[in-house]
């Protein structure tokens, strides 16, 4: 690549298109507006193939850089240290999971479910970079909002994203949301909603290096079966959450059968599983039972 394209950008975006395809990731096209957008800087994506701008010296170094570290498996979101969710553009990096298009619908479920026009206490079990609860927040501002997660580094991530939308309305807890303690010592709450860790060993060993090598497995994976948090979320939140309350829980498109049943043995009723976009069964969505029912 020279120092200066004279022609414009989309010539430049068509290269790195075939280098990405050529080394078989998915979607070449719109990785490299990526890319080239987090170089550029203050080129919006839907400008790229219009403007005429010069690219220095510097600016070719760092793509190529960027452009070898996506080719080596790094994912995008973390070479261009943002990811888009639904109304939000968050801050993200290696601290926490990349948020997926599955936790938007999971949001979208218990919105739809809960109805944004009332007063509610939510929390966000195993927050991460804080996708769900800054969602929350945005979406329903009257809302109060708990998001837990164990890693310091991700609440981190999270806080720095709350203070990106100016949203101080959520309680951030560093806690073990697998402890009963932890639940012991919340108020009651209208909603639990998490994307918890659902992989099982066995799959993890077999995930694409996109992910094992640069995730946080602590995020992904939970035990033999992938259950072992979800387990652990339906005790604890079947003691908290109000009689009529709400729980959604993303899950593994294999064990919808599975988290019903313990949905059930927590004493939670109406116990389901929604599909997400691509109609696979993703999400558990239980209620907790009525004090007269």
């Amino acid at each position: 690549m020279s120092a200066v394209v004279s022609t414009g950008l989309r010539s430049l975006l068509e290269k790195i298109s075939e280098r990405l395809a050529e080394a078989g990731i998915e979607a070449p096209g719109i990785e490299a507006e990526g890319l080239l957008s987090a170089v550029l800087g203050e080129v919006p994506r839907h400008m790229l193939y219009l403007e005429e701008r010069e690219i220095t010296a510097d600016e070719v170094e760092l793509l190529e850089s960027n452009i070898s570290r996506r080719l080596e498996g790094e994912p995008l979101q973390y070479i261009t240290g943002e990811a888009a969710f639904r109304l939000l553009t968050l801050k993200i990096d290696r601290r926490a999971l990349i948020p997926r298009p599955e936790t938007e619908g999971l949001v979208e479920v218990a919105l739809r479910l809960m109805g944004s026009n009332r007063q509610a206490l939510a929390l966000d079990a195993g927050t991460g970079s804080g996708a769900i609860a800054l969602s929350l927040a945005v979406e329903c501002p009257q809302w109060g909002i708990l998001a837990a997660d164990i890693s310091p580094a991700a609440l981190e991530l999270a806080r720095e994203n709350a203070d990106k939308y100016d949203l101080g309305q959520i309680q951030w807890l560093e806690a073990d949301i697998t402890r009963l303690d932890f639940w012991h010592h919340l108020p009651p709450l209208d909603l639990v909603v998490s994307n918890p860790p659902y992989v099982t060993e066995e799959e993890w060993d077999e995930l694409p290096r996109e992910i094992c090598g640069y995730e946080p497995k602590g995020a992904l994976v939970a035990g033999p079966r992938g259950l072992d948090v979800i387990s652990a979320l339906l005790e604890g939140a079947s003691m908290r959450v109000k009689p009529g309350g709400l729980i959604v829980v993303e899950i593994g498109e294999t064990q919808g059968e599975a988290v019903t049943e313990l949905a059930r043995m927590n004493g939670l009723f109406d116990a389901r599983i929604a599909p997400d976009l691509s109609a696979r069964p993703r999400y558990l969505i239980a209620l907790q039972k009525r004090s007269d029912s």
